[in-house]
C-alpha cells in the first residue's frame, strides 16, 4: 500500500510523491514533482505553490525512484490542500460538474 508524502531532502528541495516501500536505507517514491513557491504576480496575488517535474525523464517514475534515506531531512504528512492537487494530477478519473 503506497502513501502520498512530502520528503524535504538536506537540500531543503522538497517533493511530493506515493511512498510504495520504506526500509532502514531508503525509501521507494511513484510519480515524485517538486513542491515549488510561486512568487506574488500583482499586489493582490498571495502567491502560493506548484509542482514541477522531478526525475520525469526516468524511466522508473512511475515504477518508483529509490531515494537513499541519508539524503533525507524529513518526511511529513503533506496539508490537504497540495494533497488534493497532487490527487488531481495523477488521477485517471475525470469529474464533471454541472457547470
Amino acid at each position: 500500500m503506497s502513501e502520498t508524502l512530502c520528503i524535504t531532502f538536506k537540500t531543503h528541495q522538497t517533493i511530493i510523491g506515493e511512498v510504495t516501500q520504506q526500509d532502514g536505507d531508503g525509501l521507494i517514491v511513484k510519480n515524485p514533482v517538486q513542491v515549488i513557491s510561486v512568487p506574488p504576480r500583482s499586489a493582490n496575488d498571495p502567491g502560493g505553490v506548484g509542482f514541477a517535474p522531478y526525475l520525469a525523464f526516468v524511466e522508473e517514475f512511475d515504477k518508483g525512484i529509490r531515494l537513499e534515506r541519508s539524503d533525507v531531512l524529513t518526511i511529513n504528512t503533506p496539508v490537504p490542500d497540495l494533497m488534493e492537487n497532487y490527487r488531481k494530477m495523477f488521477s485517471r478519473i475525470s469529474i464533471v460538474t454541472g457547470k
